[in-house]
């Protein structure tokens, strides 16, 4: 509301985007996934203060790494911001270099805070790594609604540092409670950490298909309107995140400690049965979902953004990538399990390679188009684009998942998740001819998605799906 698509705005969102990329890039998928299945494995086989002195080296590695970044970042923000969006005007290029050197120290907090969660989540603390988000949001949207018409978007960038900074120090009650403690001196070239590191690249690799479509996508997106067409991304992306990210990202870093667990004692059935049961029911809540946001992204978008200096025309854009975004939930949340599943097996190549190869062919495609389009390209083709090269990387996953034996669908999975998504797709039509009876957003929104649970459930329940007939045994159980 308060910057819309502004020459501020598509400021910040390079500003922001930059360290976050950079550190995807550069550690980003490693803090975590690198952590938990050697601190599991440690846990497990040599005892607690063993695991306890692999994660207090782990920390300070990683405090290490990320200070430098930080230091890099800051000195070489003018190329950094050049080489990210290559075709913004001076005035923006400027303000985006300033807000870059404010931003970029929050790699630090990063790198803290996902170590963090790694030792908490193993440990079977869920509730804290869980609502840092809303620790770091919390304290933007307090700045947006009282500091911001004193020190602008100025304001807004040390707000960001400040709320990361918070996702960091708010979990250092749980990690002293459960017994972490910081010591500066450690060793850090342990056997453990020797480990972590040799699974640390092909990780790395495996989750560069995120941070570099979004490089090549806000490269792309900084001549599209004179530079909105980053903002534009970035808003539709951020409600794309949101919708897939609350069950896909939640439910697989749930899962990720049983994984490992699962890995580290040699049960491979276990590992299978927690990923089938994953992967269907991930989609039994996506599906629905991703239908419903394709039929009504405009409304939708409406309802949440346009107010203030957010316009219509801001809304049609937005709604444009959005929908595009939309059709690839189901394959990120997919991909995520099989992910997650490598990883606690630390089989780090598999990922490392279905990853390259989507980019290499993500690259490849937007390189000849926007050669052979030019200024013709859209958000909604870069959108699209993107998740292709999801969907490429979730299906070299899955095979290779199924030849190793860690996830092997049978022919009741696969029908199961054939009558999931042909019972969204029966939902459209009841979705569609009700939305267009009104003419407010939030009565299309919200009329729209009662409509489509009340078409959506009776018909999984009639088709027999896995999921809400296991829901239904377990209500009658009760009773």
């Amino acid at each position: 509301r308060t910057y819309g698509t502004s020459m501020e705005a598509i400021a910040y969102e390079t500003a922001s985007r930059l360290p976050v990329t950079v550190f995807d890039l550069v550690i980003g998928g490693v803090v975590t996934t690198a952590f938990i299945p050697v601190y599991n494995s440690l846990l497990v086989k040599k005892g607690r203060e063993e695991a306890l002195a692999f994660a207090r080296a782990y920390v300070n590695l990683i405090l290490l790494i990320t200070l430098v970044i930080a230091l890099v970042g800051v000195a070489f923000a003018s190329p950094l911001v050049s080489f990210m969006a290559p075709l913004l005007d001076d005035a923006t290029h400027t303000l985006a270099v300033r807000l870059t050197r404010i931003l970029f120290p929050m790699i630090i907090f990063t790198g803290l805070a996902f170590s963090f969660v790694g030792y908490l989540q193993s440990m079977g603390e869920y509730n804290i790594p869980a609502v840092i988000s809303l620790v770091s949001n919390g304290i933007m949207v307090g700045y947006l609604l009282t500091l911001n018409s004193f020190c602008g978007i100025t304001g807004l960038a040390v707000a960001m540092l400040l709320g990361w900074a918070a996702q960091a120090m708010v979990q250092i009650p749980s990690l002293r409670r459960l017994g972490f403690s910081w010591k500066l001196r450690t060793p850090l070239y342990t056997e453990p950490i020797r480990r972590a590191l040799r699974n640390a690249l092909p990780i790395l690799f495996s989750t560069w298909t995120t941070p570099v479509c979004t490089l090549i996508n806000t490269r792309l997106a900084s001549g599209i309107e004179g530079g909105r067409g980053i903002t534009v991304l970035g808003y539709a992306n951020r409600l794309y995140t949101i919708l897939v990210g609350l069950f896909s990202f939640v439910a697989t870093n749930l899962l990720f400690p049983y994984f490992a667990r699962a890995a580290a004692a040699g049960e491979n059935e276990e590992t299978d049965r927690l990923m089938r049961i994953s992967v269907k029911t991930l989609a039994y809540i996506i599906a629905p979902i991703t239908v419903g946001i394709v039929l009504l992204a405009e409304p939708f978008t409406a309802l949440l953004y346009e107010k203030g200096s957010f316009t219509a025309d801001d809304t049609v854009l937005t709604a444009r990538a959005l929908s595009c975004f939309a059709l690839s939930m189901v394959f990120l949340a997919v991909n995520e399990v099989l992910i997650k599943g490598f990883f606690a097996a630390e089989e780090t190549k598999v990922p490392m390679v279905s990853a390259l190869i989507a980019m290499a062919v993500n690259v490849g495609v937007l390189t000849v188009l926007s050669g052979v389009c030019g200024d013709k390209v859209t958000v909604g083709l870069i959108a699209l684009l993107s998740g292709g090269a999801t969907f490429l990387n979730m299906t070299i996953n899955a095979v290779r998942a199924h030849r190793r034996g860690m996830m092997r669908l049978r022919k009741s999975d696969w029908l199961d998740l054939a009558k999931t998504i042909l019972a969204a797709l029966l939902m459209a039509p009841a979705v569609r001819f009700v939305s267009l009876r009104f003419t407010s957003d939030f009565a299309m929104v919200a009329i729209g998605a009662v409509v489509g649970m009340a078409v959506y459930f009776p018909l999984t329940l009639l088709f027999r799906c896995e999921c809400i007939t296991g829901i239904v045994k377990s209500l009658r159980k009760r009773k």
